[in-house]
């Protein structure tokens, strides 16, 4: 928290760049096209063993990280066949750089004023991604390997966080 921000004020930040930039409902559908066109350009993802979320919360980078091989999406960290899927699918590259690129850059030059933005980033993408599996984004891939996940971070502390967004969306 920055010198005189109540927690109060940091959550009407983070309410009020949700709200302005349309992120969730705009990682939603980027997400959905990169995952139709990753299934014409690799169909043997239509059964992924992995599904990242894979960013910077310091930044607000964002990618798309998919595993096909069980074994490779069991890894700690996992290794995935594509890291950045929405940047290797030529049909999806323009997307991301005229729709997200945009709400980056704000998230960045918003995060040097509120603390608490990398942790709300990242909790955000988990409810995402717990609405996409209980939506059946990923219905037919059983034992898919789910993750929000940062460049050196500790994948099992990150699997609890999830896990307790799952159990929200269970309740």
């Amino acid at each position: 928290m920055t010198a005189g921000t109540t927690s109060s004020e940091i959550s009407a930040a983070w309410t009020e760049f949700l709200i302005t930039t349309g992120f969730e409902a705009l990682v939603l559908d980027l997400t959905s096209h990169t995952m139709t066109e990753a299934r014409i350009a690799w169909p043997e993802c239509e059964r992924l063993a992995g599904f990242a979320f894979n960013c910077s919360s310091a930044w607000g980078d964002l990618h798309i990280s998919l595993a096909i091989d069980p074994s490779r999406a069991a890894m700690e960290p996992p290794d995935w066949e594509h890291e950045c899927a929405e940047a290797e699918l030529a049909t999806v590259v323009a997307a991301w750089r005229a729709r997200y690129e945009p709400v980056r850059e704000r998230y960045e030059a918003e995060r040097s004023r509120h603390a608490d933005f990398p942790e709300r980033f990242l909790d955000s993408l988990r409810h995402l991604l717990a609405r996409m599996e209980r939506d059946g984004a990923f219905a037919g891939m059983p034992g898919i390997r789910l993750l929000v996940t940062e460049v050196d971070a500790d994948t099992e502390a990150e699997e609890i966080a999830l896990s307790h967004v799952r159990n929200q969306y269970r309740a």
